[in-house]
């Protein structure tokens, strides 16, 4: 299995149901809570019509469910994927490290990471695990490349948290960009 393809996992995840019965109740609390605000705007469904119709796309979506960006955006993602009627399956990382090993986000583990494929498990775009624009402070922080003993390597990173917590602000709103970021990639297939 390498980044490219993935057809040995397909077939390996759990539904999405098992997942969400799955999941510390806590934590199925708060992704309830923020999945209660998600809203269509009519021309992302209309956009993903076109996709009702292909039966050549799969997805396998990368998740922990202890994750505040999980709890935030796995809604969003599956109602896109579900509206496309693409089969979405569930991959818990801590069960399939070699799989999020193959996609890392700035050489790192961060979930949740939306992988879509053809019926032969050749990747077509992965997303995740925040909107481009909610991620920025990380990728800042990251670029600044900080040694890990630097005295304000600690700061630096609250500094980022607190960042991509205010992008993310305190209703929904930041739900459209997650639809807009997968609507735009499954309309380039």
């Amino acid at each position: 299995m390498s980044a490219e393809n993935i057809y040995e996992k397909l077939g390996q995840g759990i539904s999405q149901r098992d997942f969400l019965e799955s999941m510390n109740h806590r934590y199925q609390a708060t992704l309830n809570q923020w999945y209660e605000l998600f809203t269509w705007e009519d021309h992302h469904r209309e956009a993903l019509l076109p996709l009702k119709e292909r039966d050549d796309l799969r997805c396998a979506i990368l998740v922990g469910d202890w994750c505040g960006d999980v709890h935030r955006n796995l809604g969003p993602a599956m109602e896109v994927m579900n509206e496309a009627n693409i089969p979405v399956e569930i991959f818990i990382m801590e069960k399939h490290d070699n799989l999020m090993d193959q996609f890392l986000t700035m050489g790192g583990r961060s979930v949740p990471k939306v992988i879509v494929t053809n019926l032969n498990g050749d990747v077509l775009f992965s997303w995740g695990p925040r909107p481009a624009y909610i991620q920025e402070p990380m990728a800042a922080f990251k670029r600044k490349n900080l040694h890990p003993e630097d005295p304000s390597i600690d700061e630096e990173k609250k500094a980022a948290y607190a960042g991509i917590k205010a992008r993310y602000g305190e209703n929904g709103d930041y739900q459209k960009l997650v639809v807009y970021e997968l609507t735009n990639q499954l309309l380039q297939l």
